[in-house]
């Protein structure tokens, strides 16, 4: 395995830095060392040796180039948890980007929490020399659930621009503007970098001008699969389809695993939301495809998932089931052979993730019309997507999110519902 390789070019690496080795060896050591990107949260770093642990790799960084945009910068901007993307050949990083969430000037620090663009982060661990009034960049993760964890926060001399990145939400075309969290952006004079049609559920990053209260973008930027072929990614799963086959990290990248996918520190079925991974990506015809999934130890906050199934309706870029709307999205999958253009009428099955009330779909897939019938939801006056119980058995699970399987009629009323044993 590729970090098994990469652990064998350090030992000979240390080896050749001990003793009398023969130098020719080592340069063909090097080319013949693979060449890769590896993006992540440093776990440990050594300035004294100039050595950066991401990923569970270590990367000797003694000259490597660190920039954020187009600065450099020394080494020692980089610390514990900063969000890095390396350019690696064997275990040598030639350049070192700086991938923070949020860059921006302090306006407020009160105890433990600190605001950078109207947006309040919570982290204990804050340098006590980062005052009111400094730059910095914050690197954190997000949830499935939405909510941010802090994995560091380092400062830098002022920028001209600030950095936002988040789901868009509340957008108006008319008035170009968008909302990502509390914070509204103006993208009337953004360039859109990789983004065919902007729209509510993108994720991006805003680069911009940060004015009373809201960001005024010079460019709006959405990532695409070709961004991480060949790159070892860290993320938090905040998404997974019934069959375990498409996965989605980080509330924005979608993966697939086939059956040449690798499993390090588990197997297929512990693909679930919340999880931790580490993943080795390769674009294949246009797809992010899993070659190696490595589980990490740690768990993240699960997110609240939907499921629903019906006969649906369709109507601008939007499905409905029973009069609800879900929106389809710019990560939305389609399974056996659906597009927009063939949805209405068909009986469905859409899974999605239910972030702060706002339903974000990420799978659509026909289902066989019966008379079972599986749902995933909140339950209230009786009722779950639209469907009611004749017989009351809804009626037990008012004000709670559950997944149950239930009887179906042809008019499509509900008895015997009960939850879902598995």
């Amino acid at each position: 395995m590729e970090r098994l390789t990469l652990v064998t070019l350090i030992s000979v690496a240390l080896v050749g830095c001990g003793g009398d080795s023969d130098s020719s060896s080592d340069t063909s050591a090097d080319s013949q060392a693979t060449s890769k990107t590896l993006n992540g949260y440093v776990d440990d770093i050594s300035y004294s040796d100039k050595s950066i642990s991401v990923n569970d790799l270590i990367m000797n960084a003694d000259n490597a180039n660190v920039k954020y945009q187009s600065q450099t910068y020394p080494l020692e901007t980089i610390t514990k948890g900063t969000h890095i993307s390396a350019d690696l050949i064997g275990n040598i990083v030639n350049e070192i980007k700086l991938d923070p969430e949020y860059t921006g000037q302090v306006s407020a620090i009160i105890n433990d929490n600190i605001t950078v663009n109207n947006m309040v982060f919570t982290y204990a661990d804050l340098n006590s020399d980062i005052t009111v009034g400094d730059w910095v960049l914050i690197s954190a993760q997000v949830h499935a659930d939405s909510s941010w964890k802090v994995t560091s926060i380092n400062e830098i001399s002022a920028l001209s621009f600030s950095e936002i990145e988040g789901s868009i939400s509340q957008l108006d075309v008319n008035a170009f503007t968008f909302m990502i969290g509390n914070v509204l952006v103006d993208y009337s004079n953004a360039i859109l970098d990789d983004i065919q049609v902007i729209q509510n559920g993108l994720w991006v990053e805003v680069d911009g001008q940060y004015q009373n209260g809201q960001i005024i973008a010079s460019k709006v930027d959405a990532e695409s699969a070709s961004d991480f072929d060949d790159t070892d990614v860290e993320g938090i799963i905040s998404w997974v389809n019934s069959t375990q086959t498409v996965f989605e990290i980080n509330q924005r990248t979608t993966i697939m695993v086939d059956e040449s996918t690798r499993y390090e520190d588990g197997n297929q079925s512990m693909l679930m939301v919340g999880f931790k991974v580490n993943v080795d990506l390769k674009v294949v015809n246009g797809k992010l495809i899993a070659i190696e999934v490595d589980f990490d130890d740690d768990t993240g906050i699960q997110g609240r998932e939907f499921n629903v199934e019906g006969e649906a309706s369709y109507s601008n870029s939007v499905v409905s089931i029973n009069g609800i709307d879900f929106p389809i999205g710019p990560n939305t999958v389609f399974d056996d052979g659906l597009t927009i253009n063939t949805l209405a009428g068909q009986w469905v099955e859409l899974d999605g993730r239910d972030v702060n009330g706002q339903f974000v779909l990420k799978e659509i897939e026909r289902e066989d019309k019966d008379n079972e019938i599986s749902l995933e939801g909140k339950v209230s006056g009786n009722k779950i997507w639209g469907y009611s119980s004749s017989d009351g058995s809804l009626g037990i699970f008012n004000g709670q999110w559950v997944e149950i399987e239930c009887q179906r009629d042809a008019s499509n009323n509900l008895s015997f519902c009960r939850l879902d044993p598995d």
